[in-house]
């Protein structure tokens, strides 16, 4: 008699166990599966892109597709509109126009000839807006933003197409010739400094005489609708070459 309750109880005690064994099992794989989503989804810092001109001459670089606020290479410390956040989600802002520069020799030739540019799509340095911004190339190569903002319009409390540039990293060709290659960050804000729209921006960047497109739009790993970040409606990298 006094086994047989014995082994009742044993059983009923064993069953217990393995039922908070297993409620427990369940509930560790449910916290952990967002986190390895997030892990599926991380957040990519750099890109590689390959760019020829005209006469077959290639190059190959890594640059960073984000504008930073710190030399860091980090998801904190990408730029994300000074905290201003669009329907709830951190703004990311990210490099949305190379400069691949086959002509220039120097870096300050490189610098003018963005400059010819820009002030060709009728846009003018100005201030009001924040600065401090860098661009990365390569694993460690920081460059800071050059001078302060470059805008289509000289006052900053009016809707416009405004953005920083980051010139001129020097790499080297297939041909062993020196190729400068630049970013830029481009969008369009209103009155109040809000964001209207990154790929807008891009549209008043038209060919010159000596830039040309290369791509229209590289789709490089920076469009992000993840979690608590988004690029809002950027669709990818419109790419000039200089040949």
């Amino acid at each position: 008699m006094f086994f047989f309750v014995d082994l009742r109880i044993i059983y009923c005690f064993m069953k217990n166990i393995f039922s908070a064994f297993l409620i427990m099992f369940i509930f560790s794989c449910s916290k952990k599966q967002p986190y390895l989503e997030y892990q599926k989804k991380a957040i990519n810092l750099r890109n590689n892109i390959t760019v020829f001109n005209n006469r077959n001459e290639t190059i190959s670089f890594d640059f960073g597709m984000w504008m930073f606020n710190e030399r860091k290479l980090e998801v904190d410390a990408i730029a994300n509109w000074i905290g201003i956040k669009q329907k709830g989600k951190s703004i990311l802002e990210p490099i949305n126009i190379i400069w691949v520069d086959y002509k220039a020799n120097t870096k300050n030739e490189a610098r003018e000839n963005i400059t010819t540019f820009l002030n060709a799509n009728d846009f003018l340095i100005r201030n009001g807006s924040s600065v401090g911004y860098y661009g990365l190339f390569e694993n460690n190569n920081w460059i800071p933003q050059y001078k302060e903002t470059w805008s289509d319009k000289e006052d900053p409390k009016t809707i416009n197409n405004h953005g920083r540039i980051f010139p001129a990293h020097k790499i080297t060709s297939n041909l062993n010739n020196p190729v400068f290659v630049s970013t830029g960050a481009f969008s369009i804000e209103d009155e109040l400094h809000y964001l209207v729209s990154f790929n807008e921006a891009l549209k008043k960047m038209k060919e010159t005489k000596e830039w040309k497109v290369f791509r229209n739009r590289f789709k490089a790993a920076n469009i992000i609708q993840e979690h608590n970040y988004t690029t809002f409606d950027h669709e990818g990298i419109i790419v000039f070459v200089l040949n």
